[in-house]
């Protein structure tokens, strides 16, 4: 009867933990019908669709990863870019290279999107700027390790790039900046 107890009560505060709607990623929809299969009968209405956000091509996104893994040669580094809404628009993933990374950099690529700034300036400020560390711990998707970067075309900000997988960071955004000075003339 004790652990009937105990297991209610964990499967009650992981339901009131769950996120009500997606997984906390920006632009993510949650799962429709809980994850079931459709309904039988009449669908009910789709969402609309929301515009779609500003950000590079897919071209220029995967030559831009291309250029960032040859540039960390001898590293395992995934390169994630995301687009003015920090929504993902590519995970770039080599063979060989744990995948963990891709998520990783995806967090990088946001922490840069959030605070329009490199993240190897954002992490010195979490130690001067007490509202800047207080956001960044609030919320699960911000990392500050140097290896996140605007991408801008002209002065607006169009997405980000995250590179992880290099040691010590600043290899992440060293190979990064290669990629980003590969496109960043051709960015629309």
């Amino acid at each position: 009867m004790r652990n009937l107890v105990l297991a209610s009560a964990l499967i009650a505060a992981c339901a009131i933990a769950a996120p009500p709607g997606g997984s906390g990623f920006p632009g993510d929809m949650g799962r429709p019908f809980d994850g079931l299969p459709l309904p039988p009968g009449p669908l009910p209405p789709r969402p609309p669709q929301r515009p779609i956000p500003s950000g590079p091509s897919i071209d220029l996104a995967v030559e831009a990863a291309k250029a960032i893994v040859e540039a960390c040669k001898g590293y395992h580094v995934s390169v994630s870019i995301i687009d003015s809404a920090g929504t993902p628009k590519l995970y770039y993933v080599p063979d060989g290279t744990d995948g963990s990374h891709a998520y990783t950099g995806f967090r990088k690529a946001y922490t840069a999107l959030t605070f329009k700034m490199p993240t190897s300036q954002v992490g010195p400020l979490t130690k001067t700027d007490p509202s800047v560390a207080a956001k960044v711990k609030a919320d699960t998707n911000l990392l500050t390790f140097a290896g996140g970067m605007l991408l801008e075309a002209g002065d607006q900000i169009i997405g980000a790039i995250g590179v992880s997988g290099a040691e010590p960071s600043a290899k992440d955004e060293e190979c990064g900046l290669v990629g980003v000075n590969k496109i960043k003339a051709r960015l629309k």
